[in-house]
């Protein structure tokens, strides 16, 4: 039995109603999609909606995660740890953008 898209999203609606839908009501933003290259689009768009995040995010995240543990930190013997993981996540994500670039350069 094959369905077609359409049918699909019938179906979904009927169950569910439109206000149910991803990002309803809210414009969409195609900028970050036409900023990948064409040959990339689909499989990025495929990881974005799997919930996947790229390594570079991940990292940028746990960097922006410590620098507000930093801020927030009053114990004085816990911060120099602290910055030693910060400036760890820091080299890494250079390292990591090295080697993107490196691998586009070809």
């Amino acid at each position: 039995m094959s369905y077609s898209i359409d049918k699909l999203i019938e179906e979904w609606l009927a169950q569910r109603g439109p206000e149910d839908l991803p990002g309803s009501g809210k414009p969409l933003d195609l900028d970050e999609y036409f900023r990948c290259p064409e040959e990339q689009r689909i499989g990025y768009s495929l990881l974005k909606n799997a919930g996947y995040v790229p390594e570079e995010v991940e990292q940028l995240q746990q960097i922006n995660r410590l620098k507000e543990a930093l801020d927030k930190c009053t114990d004085a013997s816990a911060r120099p740890s602290l910055e030693s993981q910060l400036n760890e996540k820091r080299v890494r994500l250079n390292l990591t953008l090295e080697a993107a670039r490196r691998r586009r350069r070809g």
